[in-house]
């Protein structure tokens, strides 16, 4: 049904974006729009074919900000081959102008019906149920993983395993060959398999018990610490092979990525200027001045410069750190302090949906931040890093990141350690982009308050 409805709101979007052209171009007429509809079938046929119908049942993870790469080049393919049966017709293709217009109309609507379909399709359908097989160590670093992946859309009832231990998350439901009794009793959709000492005859023996039960089936393989984001899974004939690929971004990629900062940290700082106002007068009136605080913060490859926030606690807030936290006895490279006393009243409020943090625009037009990035961190922190903590260093810091949209807070330094190595490894503008648009997401939930 997902399916249906997914295709159902591409060849819409489709429609509506021809509607739209006929309407308010003389170049194309009913006519063209007649022989377009009759070959629409072919626009399904191209996003089929790039398996943007498959991927919520496949994928542990997924959601429509994953696949809008796909979709980009589904929509230029599918306007090319549309246009294309068009010239084989009476009414001959479109003009430049109208199947551009057409290809955009039809990537925007396919983009926002797909959101809000699956939006509505899993509220009607809740969340799934899930069960994790493995020791519980694991069960308890998959339930966090998942925890912090809402797009996941799955609940974790309990576990299985071999040994009658007891998890600190999860209750332990039974052993691994009951799998096919738990998933009847708990309406089971999708088994995550932790057993990393699981031989060879007895996964092959759950795959079937999940095959033949219509459970969805997630592995996490052996040596997941060296399968990092930059490994492609290949062929070599039947064999499997990993390709590990180590490169820095691109200089075009970088490039871009400044063009983005400027434009967009630039139209931010006009648009929002009313609400900075605001913020600044909330700060006068609740302690005074002044409005703005500065810190030395580690940029990239740990160069210092000097980050402006709104200002959130007492003017005296880093003197007393010390009686907060000792940086000489933390057991990881970082630390929050929960309800910390020097934060003001307007600061609360200001920490609660990150508008204390939107003067770093400033930061980003100098060159010295980026729109998108691990956050920078105090220097006294920073020289706490071991060489691989040092890997986050490697590009600018930025106003959002990873962290800020998967957990923030409740994320331990490695798990954010993980998450910024996947954003390295993978940069590219389309994954700034998807962070940045689930920013506001995040911020509206309170997920990345500090």
């Amino acid at each position: 049904m997902l399916r249906r409805l997914l295709a159902g709101g591409d060849w819409v979007a489709l429609i509506g974006s021809l509607c739209f052209v006929t309407a308010t171009t003389s170049t194309t007429d009913v006519a063209t729009l007649f022989w377009a509809v009759l070959f629409s079938p072919t626009w399904i046929l191209v996003i089929k074919l790039h398996g943007l119908y498959d991927n919520d049942h496949r994928r542990i993870r997924h959601s429509t900000l994953d696949e809008l790469p796909s979709l980009v080049s589904a929509s230029v393919l599918g306007t090319l081959v549309l246009d294309g049966l068009l010239a084989l017709s009476p009414v001959g293709p479109l003009s430049p102008a109208s199947a551009i217009a057409v290809g955009l109309g039809a990537l925007g609507g396919s983009f926002v019906l797909r959101g809000v379909l699956r939006f509505l399709w899993h509220r009607l359908t809740g969340l799934a149920a899930g069960v994790v097989i493995g020791p519980a160590a694991a069960v308890d670093m998959v339930a966090r993983r998942v925890s912090t992946h809402p797009e996941t859309r799955l609940v974790l009832i309990g576990y299985l395993s071999a040994a009658d231990e007891a998890a600190s998350e999860l209750p332990r439901l039974g052993a691994v060959a009951d799998i096919a009794k738990v998933a009847r009793e708990h309406e089971i959709e999708r088994v995550v398999v932790t057993e990393l000492d699981m031989s060879e005859p007895a996964a092959e023996r759950l795959i079937e018990e999940c095959k033949e039960a219509g459970l969805a089936l997630t592995f996490l393989p052996q040596h997941y610490g060296l399968l990092g984001p930059g490994i492609e899974l290949n062929r070599l004939a039947e064999l499997p092979v990993l390709d590990f690929r180590f490169s820095d971004p691109s200089r075009s990629t970088e490039a871009m990525k400044r063009v983005l900062d400027v434009v967009v940290s630039a139209f931010l700082l006009v648009l929002l200027s009313p609400l900075l106002a605001l913020c600044a007068i909330a700060i006068l009136v609740d302690s005074g001045r002044p409005v703005f605080f500065r810190q030395r913060r580690a940029g990239k490859d740990g160069e210092p410069f000097e980050m402006v926030k709104f200002r959130t606690m007492v003017v005296d807030a880093e003197e007393r750190l010390g009686e907060l936290v000792d940086l000489t006895k933390l057991d990881q490279p970082a630390f929050k302090i929960p309800d910390d006393p020097r934060v003001t009243r307007s600061g609360r409020t200001l920490r609660r949906y990150s508008l204390d943090e939107l003067p770093q625009l400033i930061n980003v037009l100098r060159g010295e931040m980026s729109l998108v990035g691990p956050r920078p961190e105090q220097e006294s922190v920073v020289a706490l890093y071991d060489e691989r903590q040092r890997g986050r260093l490697a590009i600018k810091p930025g106003i959002t990141g990873p962290m800020q949209v998967y957990g923030r807070s409740d994320l331990t330094f490695e798990e954010r350690l993980a998450m910024e190595r996947d954003y390295l490894d993978n940069l590219s503008l389309l994954t700034d982009l998807a962070i940045l648009l689930r920013t506001p997401g995040a911020v509206i939930r309170g997920d990345s308050a500090l």
